[in-house]
């Protein structure tokens, strides 16, 4: 299914934000495109070894989010793969960004659900979270 307008402006707009704060971004080139051989996440963000990998959502009311089984499956892989942390950020036009653990999600079937897209946390404090726990271990390595 291919992915709708709003949903390629939230994955840039996300993009533009972590990139304004930092982190090299880059977005799934085949993105939501259907034609592709490998799952491929929304967006990637690096920065001081902090790799976190996106599935990007948007919602227009306050609802229930349904994500396909097979997807979240492909995102946990392709984040072990690559050393990451996978998680759902979800664009809610009235409060911003949230970011959501996948490990919250319900099963739902053939999908996973997100209840209450709005009970994530926002987008700076899971950055910072993200990054002040890389800091602790750096140093305790050290």
């Amino acid at each position: 299914m291919a992915k709708t307008r709003r949903g390629i402006e939230a994955e840039r707009e996300l993009a533009q934000l972590l990139w304004d704060k930092g982190w090299a971004v880059i977005r799934g080139p085949a993105s939501g495109g259907g034609v592709r051989k490998r799952f491929q996440p929304d967006l990637v963000a690096i920065r001081e070894g902090v790799i976190l990998v996106f599935e990007v959502k948007t919602v227009s009311s306050q609802r229930p989010i349904y994500i396909d089984r097979r997807k979240l499956e492909n995102l946990v892989e392709w984040s072990k793969r690559a050393g990451g942390v996978p998680v759902v950020a979800v664009r809610l036009p009235w409060k911003g960004w949230k970011i959501h653990d996948i490990g919250k999600l319900e099963e739902a079937g053939s999908s996973f659900k997100l209840s209450d897209p709005l009970q994530g946390e926002s987008l700076e404090a899971f950055l910072g979270k993200v990054l002040n726990k890389q800091r602790v271990i750096d140093e305790y390595l050290s």
